[in-house]
């Protein structure tokens, strides 16, 4: 699937009777014109919006669709009768469910004033640009985060819901996940992926990877901890399979174990179920843990769902600001439209609260 970029700033974002020549004449006070400034903008934000879908953590946990529904299958198998001569077979159909994927939008302003703009330097414009940039960024992060990590539903329109993954039925009764029969008995409607585990231990680790195991993902997992929670993971007295990552100024033993993982990660932990891969990530408040099952970088399998407006494109555009004066920049506004929603398998991820309570509470992420 091609992915959209931003359109010409001077053709789509900008309003398109503006003359680019015209443009030209204006110059800020270093001496580039506002078209040559306006050119590094739409580069700017075609390598931000890029680097949304290249990021290691955010591409490995979505995929990107501009659908507003999803419908999937849920329940069990009906299976196969024997045959007889002269009796018709049972024609039992596939059970499915569904909820929506969210849209919102989002705006940021630039405040360029016109008298601002009379005397501008380029390094305070770039400024504000890059800060816009990581605005972006930082909205995309925490808004994919939150979803993973949200037990609860959210509303789309009046009576539509964006549900979380399974969650006991509490968002969606109807919702069943399909029977594995090697792996386990018949789910329920009941069956709940958002739990709450007493420590971090090697043995609570196995039960959530047993939760993702049952229902056909197999290994490598994804492992996502808080950046607070580090030293109790790498911790091998608790979790016994931790295997620290390869560090090149380091000169190890030729009986040291090491995890062979990519850069992004820090670390592995063997288990019953396969290696598990594991990143750290400060958003995540102390105390909470995720692990799912990524099929690489924004694949369709992948837990989460990014949906996004195709007149706009994934990330974010310039528009002009309203009450111009005389430049073209004057209160310009960044606008992105976009919504995260879990994926067609609502078994994809099992998400750990370090609890003793047993009851799952939805964190704030940062």
């Amino acid at each position: 699937m091609a992915t959209l970029g931003p359109n010409d700033l001077k053709q789509f974002a900008l309003p398109s009777y503006w003359d680019a020549s015209y443009i030209s004449k204006y110059q800020l006070a270093s001496g580039e014109t506002y078209e040559q400034f306006i050119a590094d903008v739409t580069a700017a934000l075609a390598m931000q919006n890029a680097a949304l879908l290249t990021d290691p953590l955010i591409s490995g946990l979505i995929s990107v669709t501009t659908e507003m529904m999803l419908e999937y299958r849920c329940g069990v198998s009906n299976g196969f009768g024997v045959a007889t001569e002269y009796g018709r077979p049972d024609a039992p159909r596939g059970a499915t469910t569904g909820h929506m994927l969210p849209l919102i939008s989002y705006d940021r302003g630039f405040a360029w004033t016109w008298m601002f703009l009379q005397k501008a330097r380029r390094s305070q414009l770039d400024a504000d640009i890059a800060s816009g940039m990581a605005d972006l960024r930082n909205i995309w992060h925490k808004t994919i985060l939150t979803r993973l990590f949200k037990s609860t539903y959210d509303a789309v329109g009046s009576s539509g819901r964006s549900v979380p993954f399974a969650d006991g039925g509490t968002a969606d009764s109807s919702y069943i996940p399909p029977s594995v029969p090697d792996r386990s008995s018949d789910f329920a409607y009941t069956h709940n992926h958002f739990v709450a585990l007493d420590g971090i231990t090697q043995a609570n680790l196995e039960t959530a990877l047993e939760n993702l195991w049952e229902h056909g993902h197999d290994a490598p997992y994804d492992l996502l901890i808080p950046a607070l929670d580090i030293s109790s993971w790498t911790n091998t007295t608790n979790v016994t399979g931790w295997v620290p990552k390869a560090q090149s100024l380091i000169r190890y033993g030729v009986t040291q174990d090491l995890a062979q993982v990519a850069d992004t990660y820090i670390g592995a932990i063997e288990t019953d179920y396969g290696p598990v891969q594991v990143r750290m990530n400060a958003r995540i408040p102390t105390a909470y843990w995720a692990v799912y099952k990524s099929y690489g970088n924004n694949d369709q399998r992948n837990p989460l769902k990014v949906r996004y407006n195709p007149r706009y494109g994934i990330g974010a555009i310039l528009l002009a600001g309203d009450h111009i004066r005389e430049y073209p920049l004057e209160n310009a506004i960044l606008w992105s439209e976009f919504g995260v929603g879990v994926g067609e398998d609502r078994t994809s991820a099992v998400v750990v609260e370090n609890s003793g309570d047993g009851t799952y509470t939805t964190p704030t992420i940062s």
